[in-house]
């Protein structure tokens, strides 16, 4: 990956829509994110420091985070806007099969998460693996539905393609028994990547995140 000017669909711009979905990123959150090697998002990470673009600072763990200046923001503004006015029109159209497979989501990860114990609702303790292979089964149609409002995007822009791929990839793991796939915060678990494409699109079509969204 190499920083390019400017534009619509450049590579500098994508790397600073990271920042504004993410807000604060390690080196390595990003390279996942951007479905880039870890020397090569390292590599456009000091020139984007370089370029006044990004800031380091270090977490209470040790390990640096960036996240964008005030230039870097204004340059993030600027790619948008191009997003905005190449995608928001195909996006709009796509909302609302976006919105049932979004309620979807939220219903079966809330069955992941709770379960029904006689007349009352605890806690998933992921000890009863046929419950759990239903709710699999469930998740993995959203992430199928997905995948199809998902192709026309994916035509315009090669990050759509890597939710796609993300999406699927954490699905396969929780499938394997990688219960924090599903839901875990600090994994690229279905509902992380999911989160990110919906600040994507809300992103795009300037509206803001509510109570009602995953």
């Amino acid at each position: 990956m190499t920083v390019s000017p400017g534009g619509p669909a450049d590579s500098t711009g994508e790397v600073l829509f990271a920042f504004v979905i993410g807000g604060v990123l390690r080196t390595t959150e990003l390279a996942l994110r951007l479905g880039a090697s870890l020397d090569d998002t390292r590599a456009v990470v000091e020139d984007l420091v370089e370029a006044s673009f990004l800031e380091a600072g270090k977490a209470p763990d040790g390990l640096a985070r960036y996240r964008l200046t005030p230039a870097g923001r204004a340059a993030a503004a600027r790619f948008l806007a191009g997003e905005r006015a190449a995608l928001a029109a195909g996006i709009e159209s796509l909302l609302a099969s976006f919105d049932v497979s979004n309620a979807a989501l939220k219903q079966t990860l809330g069955r992941w998460q709770m379960k029904p114990c006689g007349s009352a609702v605890v806690p998933n303790e992921h000890d009863d693996p046929a419950y759990d292979d239903r709710r699999l089964a469930e998740l993995g149609e959203v992430v199928r539905r997905a995948e199809v409002w998902l192709l026309p995007l994916a035509e315009m822009r090669p990050r759509y393609a890597h939710y796609r791929d993300r999406l699927r990839a954490a699905l396969e793991r929780a499938g394997r028994g990688e219960t924090n796939f599903v839901a875990g915060i600090g994994e690229d678990s279905v509902h992380a990547v999911w989160w990110q494409l919906h600040a994507d699109l809300l992103a795009l079509l300037d509206r803001p995140r509510t109570g009602a969204d995953a």
